[in-house]
């Protein structure tokens, strides 16, 4: 659970810290043409949505061991009636129990399973997040150029919280992969899928570049049509652990509107 947290919050964070360089017009120009071409619905207008959580304990636990171990039935059956939604804005994404949060303080290992489930569900929104918000893409003035590889195009970005981080893009430019130095050594790989706005995250693979040998957390989305933005409609989460997660998001509700990014004064 703690390898999921970690793996989260370094990915949240690995490509967003602003620099204060230019870069080059023709840099600037192609970074307009590739943030242009993904789907990110909180830079379209949404400003936060929420859901209702579906998740089948009873298949979880098959998933896990193959069967529902009898002493576990009880357990099972107890959290299957907690209900949940989830609500995400720019600031990340937070589970609550409705219509209050439950007394599981007589359900053996109750209390533990429903952290954990709160930890991922929370865990697998905060992941597709930066791809929602584009700020997986230089923002900013972080300092940046692309260059030209048989594969498509590398992006390489530098400055303070940055430290040579470097995004590889297909020629249709989809990221695939990035490796970044800060907050801590992390590597990431990606696929993308094409939906009616552009493109989407399908799939993210998080690891650390410095002991591959802990493997890697994998996140995959599909999605639903909400108002307009599409928005995940079911998770799947396996940590380093393998202990995989499944749930789906239904009954979701949108706040829209206009947001107006002001820039601080110049010095």
């Amino acid at each position: 659970m703690r390898r999921l947290a970690f793996a989260v919050v370094l990915f949240c964070f690995c490509l967003s810290a602003p620099a204060f360089s230019q870069t080059t017009t023709s840099d600037e120009a192609l970074l307009t043409k590739t943030r242009a071409l993904y789907d990110a619905p909180f830079t379209r207008g949404l400003v936060s949505f929420d859901c209702a959580v579906l998740f089948d304990w009873k298949k979880h636990f098959v998933d896990l061991f193959g069967t529902v171990p009898p002493a576990a039935v009880p357990t099972i059956e107890r959290l299957q009636t907690v209900q949940h939604r989830i609500f995400v804005d720019r600031s990340g994404a937070v589970v609550s129990a409705i219509p209050k949060v439950p007394n599981l303080t007589d359900v053996a290992h109750g209390a533990e399973l429903e952290y954990g489930l709160q930890t991922m569900v929370s865990g697998g929104l905060n992941g597709w997040l930066p791809f929602s918000t584009n700020v997986i893409l230089p923002t900013g003035r972080t300092k940046f150029n692309f260059q030209r590889i048989d594969a498509g195009y590398k992006l390489v970005m530098s400055g303070p919280g940055v430290a040579a981080a470097t995004l590889l893009l297909a020629g249709d430019m989809r990221l695939t992969s990035a490796v970044s130095q800060l907050p801590q050594p992390m590597r990431f790989s990606t696929e993308f899928i094409s939906g009616p706005n552009g493109f989407l995250l399908g799939s993210i693979k998080t690891g650390s570049t410095t002991d591959t040998a802990i493997g890697e957390a994998t996140f995959t989305f599909t999605y639903q049509a909400v108002r307009g933005f599409q928005l995940p409609s079911s998770v799947a989460i396996t940590p380093i652990s393998k202990e995989s997660w499944h749930y789906a998001l239904t009954d979701c509700k949108v706040v829209s509107g206009v947001t107006i990014e002001v820039a601080p004064p110049n010095p």
